[in-house]
């Protein structure tokens, strides 16, 4: 088994004139809990739907799971390995939870009933409720369970806790980082709940625009992204040209700086600089690293 579950170069889309996508690199580890994060619009829903074969790329390159991501993909023994869970659930309205684990269980050569059983205890499920009476959380849950039923050995979600109130979207996530752990099933998850993904995940990308802003492991992440307060009359030119600088926004007094890549000499090149008179530096959330991109 590669140790590499999703790798992509250069990925491209386009909607006529608008670019979707655009030379999206980015590299999910096998086994990790990875999340794609972005601003409505950014290219989540786009970039997922070319990882699950429903649209084809533009340009570029990239596998998943092993397999080449272009003409012909996904090929059917792909196909059971992936699981999917959709923003909006299309599950057919008139079955019933336990019709519907019938039908998945002759489909899915890697059916488990046991681990179906135990998502169906976990959710308190209804079996014998048809689809259409059941609530949003409720589809988000059953569709969970269908799908961990074939036992994915990646499984992609598109904001899927929409319609769960805080405390099913806790346990929805938590139950997914527990079967991860357990089986190695690597999950790429598209969330906008950053305070429940810096907790669960090990691994974030940022996407704005069509384009990676930044990814990597979210404790390095947190590592490399900095607040810094300068106080001092500097002109803006001085300390954009500083290394690592990306963004500087105009306080009275000073300036609020966005690092990337903050070393340890930082403080000292700051200080250094004409009219600095004070320097502070702080740690950013992960919430707080995404809103200084997006």
């Amino acid at each position: 088994m590669s140790d590499v579950a999703i790798r992509l170069a250069g990925l491209t889309k386009r909607y006529g004139e608008k670019v979707a996508l655009s030379a999206v690199e980015m590299v999910v580890p096998t086994g990790s809990f990875s999340a794609l994060l972005g601003p409505n619009g950014a290219g989540k829903t786009t970039l997922i739907r070319c990882l699950t074969g429903m649209i084809r790329p533009d340009g570029g390159a990239g596998t998943v799971l092993g397999v080449p991501v272009g003409p012909g993909y996904p090929p059917t023994a792909l196909k059971s390995r992936i699981g999917y869970v959709a923003q909006t659930q299309a599950l057919p309205e008139r079955m019933t939870a336990q019709e519907l684990i019938g039908l998945c269980r002759g489909v899915q050569p890697r059916w488990n009933d046991a681990i179906v059983k135990r998502y169906l205890d976990l959710f308190a499920l209804p079996m014998k409720q048809v689809v259409r009476q059941m609530s949003g959380g409720m589809k988000s849950q059953l569709a969970l369970t269908l799908v961990m039923g074939g036992q994915p050995e990646l499984l992609i979600l598109d904001e899927p806790t929409m319609g769960l109130d805080p405390k099913n979207r806790h346990q929805y996530l938590q139950v997914l980082l527990a079967d991860s752990i357990e089986t190695g099933c690597t999950v790429l998850l598209s969330s906008h709940d950053l305070h429940q993904i810096e907790r669960l995940a090990d691994r974030a990308t940022i996407l704005v625009g069509g384009r990676v802003a930044v990814s990597g492991a979210i404790d390095d992440l947190k590592a490399d992204e900095k607040r810094v307060r300068i106080a001092g009359a500097v002109e803006e030119a001085v300390v954009l040209g500083v290394e690592g600088v990306r963004r500087a926004v105009k306080e009275p007094g000073g300036w609020l700086l966005f690092v990337s890549g903050a070393s340890e000499g930082l403080v000292e090149r700051l200080r250094g600089l004409p009219g600095v008179t004070g320097v502070q530096v702080f740690s950013q959330s992960l919430e707080e690293i995404f809103l200084s991109y997006a």
